[in-house]
């Protein structure tokens, strides 16, 4: 079980090293990662930008840990895509304010 989450972390952090800030464009440091929280298929990782300290959070499930077919299809998608935008941000910050922590009932089908 201690080998099963070692190797998941792992894999946490080289598909969050993969990743770019979103203010400066830098790749995260695997280091500055951390896993804010798990709860069965979902686990929530924050990572801080080392060069303009911006923070970001990431929601994961341990079954997309296929890394290479991850960060391929995350390059492909990104690629073109708009910046986020400050209402992007309010629209999050709406729904964490009204949201219950019920992370069942939001991902059941």
């Amino acid at each position: 079980m201690a080998d099963d989450l070692s190797s998941q972390e792992r894999l946490l952090r080289q598909l969050i090293g993969s990743r770019r800030c979103q203010v400066c464009r830098r790749e995260f440091d695997r280091e500055h990662m951390r896993l804010a929280a798990r709860h069965d298929q979902l686990w929530i990782v924050s990572v801080r930008c080392r060069l303009c300290r911006n923070q970001e959070v990431f929601w994961i499930t341990p079954k997309d840990f296929d890394v290479d077919g991850i960060v391929a299809a995350e390059r492909a998608k990104s690629a073109g895509q708009p910046a986020i935008t400050s209402d992007d941000l309010l629209d999050v910050h709406q729904f964490l304010k009204e949201f219950d922590g019920n992370f069942k009932e939001l991902f059941s089908d």
